[in-house]
């Protein structure tokens, strides 16, 4: 119990100090009820996607990063997830690359067998936008681009099921 309590206590102080090295941008945070931020990111498969391609069906977006112990925690429980709702609800994996590396997000993409898109937040403008503090932050935005709920930090099968639930229901 004392080290898992000590873990998150570096993840969260890592985080910060990632998130105070951001640069400032105008607008507020992303709020849940407030319309969700706008995004354009580059996959590991290359492709481009965008927040709007996504309109017209809710979308999980999931930020994170390869060296974040509750990120690896919380993998499965995504994946899961995807396989049960992957044909009623969209998920995206954010990786916040500016303080990763590319081999580092391939080799979780791969251990975890992600089957959903992993974008890569470059610059961590998409991480900004959203002010991810800390991570994993999970962002569950409605069908016309809402933001429904948020889950900061590693959510398990149990508490993923009843938000995705509530999504649904919208």
């Amino acid at each position: 119990m004392k080290t898992k309590g000590m873990l998150l206590l570096v993840v969260v102080l890592v985080s910060l100090a990632l998130y105070s090295k951001l640069p400032a941008r105008a607008g507020t945070a992303a709020k849940v009820g407030a319309q969700a931020p706008a995004f354009s990111l580059t996959g590991l498969d290359g492709q481009t996607y965008t927040s709007e391609q996504f309109r017209g069906k809710p979308l999980i977006v999931n930020f994170w990063a390869s060296w974040c112990g509750p990120c690896k925690e919380e993998a499965p429980a995504l994946v899961r997830l995807y396989e049960r709702y992957k044909d009623r609800v969209e998920l995206v994996a954010v990786n916040i690359t500016a303080k990763d590396r590319i081999e580092s997000v391939q080799a979780f993409a791969s251990a975890y067998g992600l089957p959903f898109p992993v974008l890569l937040d470059e610059r961590a403008e998409t991480a900004q936008a959203y002010r991810i503090v800390p991570i994993p932050t999970t962002y569950l935005i409605d069908r016309n681009g809402m933001i429904a709920d948020k889950i900061t930090g590693a959510a398990d099968d149990a508490a993923l099921e009843k938000k995705i639930t509530a999504l649904l229901q919208r």
